[in-house]
């Protein structure tokens, strides 16, 4: 499999503590930051070669608290040889 980019989400329990140890204590590059009315909903940061996505209550992430997010060239290629 060729994965051109990859994320990995993360809807912690507590978003505002998530958020201070990614980006304070760990110092974590931010690439963007989301969301209404003045609202951060999620974030994602640069980590090495991929990126890291924390998502508040409001932002699902499907399948429970984390999620693998990988990008290739053509999904139905990949579906079809896996």
């Amino acid at each position: 499999m060729e994965v051109l980019s990859s994320r990995v989400l993360l809807r912690p329990s507590d978003f505002g503590a998530g958020l201070a140890w990614y980006r304070d204590v760990l110092g974590l590059p931010v690439y963007r930051e989301y969301g209404t009315g003045g609202r951060v909903s999620g974030i994602v940061f640069f980590l090495g070669g991929g990126f890291l996505e924390l998502v508040s209550g409001g932002s699902p992430v499907a399948g429970g608290s984390a999620a693998l997010w990988l990008q290739v060239r053509s999904v139905d290629a990949e579906h079809a040889r896996l």
